[in-house]
């Protein structure tokens, strides 16, 4: 085998060099007008898209058998609206057994599909707390632990969602279960977070517009209820909190609705 060296002198690289250079540039002819093609747009714009949530909160039923305020004395619509919307505080007193409460909140999705959950605040005293009622003048009642609050004795009754439908159609998920007393729900509420899901627990898509309405239902038992509850006092808010559907996913919203 015969050692053949190679050598390049400085005119034969740039020689070279053109050749490529030549042969760079015709291949060029057929390409360019695939990275420079233009096009022009005139009385176009593009803009983001837009995205809110409106709550509207009403007192739809109280009734107290006439002892106590009932429906006509409570303040029964109000709104406000936000991408988190915190609704005005309920105070329920004076409650005595047999007493029945409803709230609803129609919830609406602005501009584009969304997840909404909810999350929450509350304070729930006895008589004595918030000082309505002496523990001596309570015949059965002896020690103040054995006092009970409206957060312990009033039960969920019923919980709905209603997502309405075409043609006037509408889905009702119930979760009157799920919570034995309205002390369950509100501890969820405040500590987790709960998002608006159907009977499966997936997250509700509402869609652009759409008004989705959520009602509670309330109730003291006449037959378990006494003096245990004389001079109770239950104060609690909401604050829903909506993403938009696309690239969010409903669990987050949740995480996100309880941390705020």
């Amino acid at each position: 085998m015969s050692d053949r060296k190679f050598e390049l002198s400085r005119r034969k690289a740039l020689i070279g060099l053109g050749t490529v250079g030549a042969a760079s540039a015709g291949a060029g002819l057929g390409t360019s007008a695939y990275f420079s093609d233009q096009e022009e747009f005139t009385d176009n714009s593009i803009q983001a898209g837009t995205f809110g949530l409106t709550v509207d909160q009403y007192v739809t039923n109280v009734d107290q058998d006439g002892l106590g305020p009932d429906q006509e004395d409570w303040e029964a619509d109000q709104n406000d609206t936000g991408v988190w919307v915190n609704t005005p505080e309920i105070g329920i007193e004076d409650a005595k057994p047999g007493d029945e409460y409803e709230f609803c909140w129609e919830v609406t999705v602005e501009d584009n599909p969304g997840y909404v959950a909810v999350t929450g605040e509350y304070d729930d005293w006895n008589g004595v707390d918030v000082d309505n009622i002496e523990l001596e003048d309570l015949w059965d009642i002896d020690d103040e632990e054995d006092l009970s609050t409206i957060g312990d004795e009033a039960l969920v009754t019923e919980l709905t969602i209603t997502v309405p439908g075409e043609d006037d159609d509408e889905t009702v998920y119930k979760f009157g279960g799920d919570y034995d007393t309205f002390g369950d729900l509100l501890d969820a509420i405040e500590d987790d977070g709960v998002l608006l899901h159907d009977e499966g627990g997936d997250g509700i898509q509402i869609e652009a517009d759409q008004t989705v309405t959520v009602c509670l239902t309330l109730d003291i038992p006449g037959e378990d209820v006494g003096n245990e509850l004389q001079g109770a006092k239950l104060e609690w808010d909401l604050t829903f909190y909506a993403e938009q559907a696309r690239h969010n996913d409903p669990e987050d919203v949740k995480s996100e609705a309880a941390g705020l």
